[in-house]
């Protein structure tokens, strides 16, 4: 399959940003540029039980819960691509109830004060949740991305997305700086 154009360049952010354990985040590029990226291409990367999707054709749904950081890089990112024979389509949401279709549910900094209860509340879905908040893993998310010494970093709490009966890649847990277990 041909990638529509960019999305080597985030392959290549990505490879880049796991095997070295992070990425400098300068310009031309920003922190949220090189997170939409990661956030798009973790679709690879996982496997979702087949009830997670209601049929063959359905879309894997990368949801924003909360202010957008990404602009339309995350759409841009996404346009056109597809994985396992699902088309990636980016939509934003306003609250748990709404996220419950998504596949990969990217949770904003401004809903901090509710994360709790929003992972709490997607419990028992197969969702990989992912944030940039100090707290996400310790809070229940499965992928946190954080910037440190102007790097973005991954840590995963593979205990979480076993509970949530996702599997993640061998290669993306080797890559990960921290693997919750």
């Amino acid at each position: 399959m041909l990638s529509p154009p960019g999305i080597g360049f985030v392959g290549c952010i990505l490879a880049l940003t796991l095997a070295g354990g992070g990425i400098t985040a300068a310009p031309p590029l920003d922190e949220y540029y090189v997170k939409a990226g990661m956030v798009a291409n973790f679709a690879s990367f996982v496997e979702w039980p087949a009830d997670a999707f209601r049929n063959p054709g359905e879309p894997l749904r990368i949801c924003v819960l909360g202010r957008n950081p990404f602009g339309t890089s995350l759409g841009e990112l996404a346009e056109g691509r597809t994985v396992d024979g699902h088309r990636l389509a980016v939509l934003p949401v306003g609250d748990v109830r709404q996220a419950e279709g998504c596949h990969i549910l990217f949770v904003g900094a401004s809903e901090h004060l509710r994360l709790k209860s929003i992972l709490e509340g997607l419990a028992h879905e197969s969702i990989l949740t992912v944030g940039d908040t100090g707290d996400f893993i310790a809070e229940g998310g499965i992928v946190s991305l954080r910037v440190e010494d102007g790097n973005v970093r991954m840590e995963i709490n593979a205990e979480a997305a076993k509970a949530k009966r996702l599997r993640i890649s061998s290669r993306l847990l080797q890559l990960a700086r921290n693997v919750k277990r």
